[in-house]
């Protein structure tokens, strides 16, 4: 387990939105290296930070502090100062860290930008508490914050991409966003149905 915190580097931010840390990006397609803010870690990636994310191309290396050794990631978007990245073999060690139940499921759904001015319809194929995946085109023409809009909801459910390609995406579920002022409803019984409810859903498809 040691070990394995080490090689990631990054597995002690890990599912905190808040935490930052700094690190050296190296890019292995030009050879660029930046400094740049490590945030926003999930089990699939994180996002990076710096005015200089423009010299960034696909495949980088990520050092943390103290670290010994690069976090091998891809670079899936960049939208002004921000990239947002996957991790790349080591993401599977990641998931496996995940005590998460993910339940395969077959769900329509619509995903838009917080405006509502962008709309694509896509279908959740895995889903769980904190998360799911996503399956759509045009993923990739969307902000990093979005809505998710399912039949079984009665609002919308604020998201955001731990990472994504033109087909598909991964979704970070942030249950304690609302576009209302005065919400009174309880989140947690929102967070159990997603996946309970869902399931059964996808069964009788």
């Amino acid at each position: 387990m040691n070990s394995e915190n080490k090689s990631h580097g990054l597995t002690h931010l890990l599912d905190q939105p808040d935490a930052e840390e700094e690190v050296l990006v190296v890019d292995f397609d030009n050879l660029s290296v930046i400094n740049a803010v490590a945030s926003n870690v999930s089990e699939w990636g994180f996002r990076l930070t710096s005015p200089d994310i423009g010299e960034l191309y696909k495949n980088i290396g990520v050092r943390p502090k103290d670290a010994s050794k690069l976090v091998k990631a891809h670079v899936t978007s960049v939208k002004g100062n921000d990239a947002a990245v996957v991790f790349a073999k080591s993401e599977k060690s990641v998931s496996d860290k995940r005590r998460e139940k993910r339940n395969n499921v077959s769900i329509p759904v619509k995903i838009a930008d917080l405006d509502g001015i962008t709309e694509i319809s896509g279908t959740i194929v895995d889903a769980g508490k904190n998360g799911c995946r996503i399956t759509a085109k045009g993923l990739t023409a969307l902000p990093e914050e979005v809505l998710l809009t399912m039949k079984k909801f009665e609002r919308p459910v604020v998201a955001e991409f731990a990472w994504r390609n033109d087909t598909s995406a991964g979704m970070r579920l942030l249950w304690d966003r609302t576009l209302e002022q005065d919400d009174d409803h309880g989140d947690d019984d929102e967070t159990d149905v997603i996946s309970e409810t869902d399931t059964e859903e996808s069964q009788s498809v």
